[in-house]
């Protein structure tokens, strides 16, 4: 266990730090573009469902990124230590930070004076990160690309713009939409697709 949580840790340190810092950046840079102070039910799940659930791209997507490396995925397919174990850390820690991520989301607004449901929002807002974040990752396991994984996140974050309506229980946007019941199956989609990732790389390796 010890050996795992070393080598988690040097993976923050050297490889997922300047991501960590680029969602540090989004959460400051909020303030220079939306408005956080008394805004309705309405206004703050905008803020949340538009803005906010895009750090799921920014902290989930780059797991992968030391594997995108050849030489370094080679080196790992050679070991015997289960790689699964160190994918779920790094998925483990990613899952906390856009957890942590979305709740300071809430707490700004909620300092602003903003009317909402904070556990509605919170929740909804957290499952479509997750959502968004594990489409990408998916894709990294499947093609070690990580751009490519950040591509098709977009492209899905787009695509529900004017069309989430047509997604049906994933489409995004639900609270937007006058829907709170989706969220359960946006997040076990989720689940299902960050399990999947991982399983794929074991099977890879």
């Amino acid at each position: 266990m010890e050996k795992y949580k070393k080598t988690v840790g040097s993976f923050l340190r050297y490889q997922y730090l300047p991501h960590l810092a680029a969602a540090v950046v989004f959460q400051i840079g909020a303030g220079a573009i939306l408005s956080f102070r008394n805004l309705d039910a309405q206004g703050a799940a905008k803020v949340m469902e538009m803005y906010a659930c895009l750090c799921g791209i920014i902290l989930l997507i780059p797991v992968f990124v030391p594997e995108s490396d050849r030489a370094v995925w080679q080196l790992e397919q050679s070991k015997m230590t289960p790689m699964w174990k160190l994918y779920l850390g790094r998925v483990a820690v990613a899952t906390l930070l856009v957890a942590v991520v979305a709740g300071i989301f809430i707490l700004r607004l909620w300092a602003g004076g903003s009317l909402f449901s904070v556990w509605v929002l919170w929740r909804g807002t957290f499952s479509e990160s997750l959502f968004l974040g594990a489409i990408g990752f998916f894709v990294c396991a499947v093609t070690n690309q990580v751009v490519l994984g950040y591509m098709v996140s977009v492209a899905y974050y787009v695509a529900n713009i004017g069309a989430a309506d047509r997604l049906g229980k994933f489409g995004l946007y639900p609270i937007l939409r006058g829907d709170t019941a989706t969220w359960p199956w946006l997040l076990g989609a989720a689940l299902l697709l960050l399990g999947a990732g991982i399983w794929l790389r074991e099977r890879k390796r």
